[in-house]
């Protein structure tokens, strides 16, 4: 009898909160992202540069209450959704969509290598060749963003942590770590002396990323999460202009913060 009392109070409540074995999850929220510098290959007819060490940002959308919480525009800011399934006590894979924004900042001078052919703005001092000179980004040379998306498409394993237990067993503290890997499927817009292109989205490269973060669940099936992600990314199949034969190519690192409001659904009973 003492045997089986001692095994009793072994058992940590922690342990039976944090089976989450056979649960799906669905989680909603947005984020910012910061961005390492990177080094854009253009090329196309009549022109063929690499721009070095670009400066870039995100896109944040102002808060607005008609953009938030308008079940029709809640793609316009930069989003993140997840849908996930434990297949183990405290293990789940899941599936979703970071849609990140990527600006190359105006006004910035970077290094240029390469040719511009003339017919693109005759007289110009931005065309030609060039051999690691510097130029100034602006409206008349070029705008360069992934402005309807710099979307990471991944597939993530991550792994719960339970930490902290209210005395009800009603809410739970627990940190979250996820391991992803992706495609990566940017809408491009580019404008290139004056001319606007607004291409369609493309699969253009792949990215892989390791995250953490911590999750406040509530009420056993609610959660509200804050979450930091590093990421690398290799775009080598970039649309410049939709119907022609131009791309462009670049690797981009970038570390995103997010918040996320979530909950869990039971799939197979334990």
């Amino acid at each position: 009898m003492l045997g089986i009392c001692q095994e009793e109070e072994r058992i940590s409540p922690l342990n039976l909160l944090g089976n989450r074995e056979g649960q799906m999850f669905f989680t909603w929220g947005y984020n910012r992202a910061f961005y390492d510098e990177s080094d854009i290959h253009f090329k196309g007819d009549g022109f063929d540069f690499t721009l070095y060490e670009v400066d870039a940002e995100d896109m944040p959308e102002p808060f607005k209450p008609s953009v938030y919480f308008d079940p029709g525009k809640l793609t316009i800011p930069q989003f993140n959704f997840r849908l996930g399934y434990y297949v183990k006590k405290n293990t789940a894979i899941s599936m979703g969509w970071d849609h990140m924004k990527y600006h190359a900042i105006s006004t910035q001078r970077v290094r240029m290598s390469g040719y511009i052919d003339e017919r693109y703005n005759p007289g110009s001092q931005l065309v030609g060749t060039f051999n690691d000179e510097y130029v100034t980004i602006n409206k008349s040379f070029m705008d360069y963003h992934h402005s309807d998306g710099f979307n990471f498409v991944r597939l993530a394993i991550e792994q719960r942590v339970p930490l902290w237990m209210s005395r009800n067993g009603k809410h739970t503290l627990a940190a979250n770590g996820a391991a992803s890997i992706g495609f990566m499927l940017p809408w491009t817009d580019w404008t290139f002396f004056g001319v606007h292109y607004r291409n369609k989205p493309h699969v253009a490269g792949y990215g892989f990323s390791l995250a953490t973060g911590m999750r406040f669940e509530f009420f056993k099936h609610f959660f509200i999460q804050g979450n930091v992600q590093i990421g690398k990314t290799n775009l080598t199949d970039i649309l410049l202009q939709d119907h022609l034969d131009s791309r462009a190519s670049q690797k981009i690192d970038f570390i995103e913060r997010s918040w996320a409001l979530g909950c869990y659904f039971p799939i197979k009973k334990k």
